[in-house]
């Protein structure tokens, strides 16, 4: 099964190029704190081949997930720890069904970047140790040319 296949027409056309121009995944530098540090070079972030995207992990005593999708696992993790229904992020509270809906296309140190659907197709971060979000780009393209 490809990807694609899974999301038929929902993953941007930047997105799916460089999926087929990188089998092998790649690695992406970006700095999310520009506007802070504009000389840190920023972290290193592995985007995810395809075979990668689709393996699937388990979280233990939560669920097992796909990573693309493991966004979902950390967010039933929050709410069981009684973290409500929203994340904090730089642009307001952000309803954690939608972070949860995210698709994974890359990880750095246990933190995720993903794509969010619902604003349209943006690029966030996911903090694994807060559960907080950050959106860092308009879009999959937007990330790549501001990526050194």
């Amino acid at each position: 099964m490809k990807i694609e296949e899974i999301y038929p027409g929902k993953l941007p056309v930047a997105y799916l190029s460089f999926l087929s121009e990188n089998p092998e995944g790649g690695e992406i530098t970006f700095n999310e704190y520009k506007d802070e540090d504009p000389d840190d070079e920023g972290r290193y972030w592995q985007i995810m081949n395809q075979q990668t995207l689709l393996e699937t992990w388990e979280m233990k005593g939560v669920g097992r997930a796909a990573n693309y999708e493991s966004l979902k696992l950390y967010v039933q993790l929050q709410r069981e720890f009684g973290r409500g229904d929203f994340t904090p992020s730089n642009v307001g509270k952000i309803p954690l069904d939608r972070v949860a809906a995210g698709f994974v296309f890359g990880e750095e140190n246990g933190d995720y970047v993903y794509l969010d659907a619902a604003d349209g197709n943006s690029v966030w971060i996911y903090y694994h140790d807060g559960g907080d979000v950050l959106r860092i780009a308009d879009s999959f393209s937007d990330f790549l040319e501001t990526a050194p």
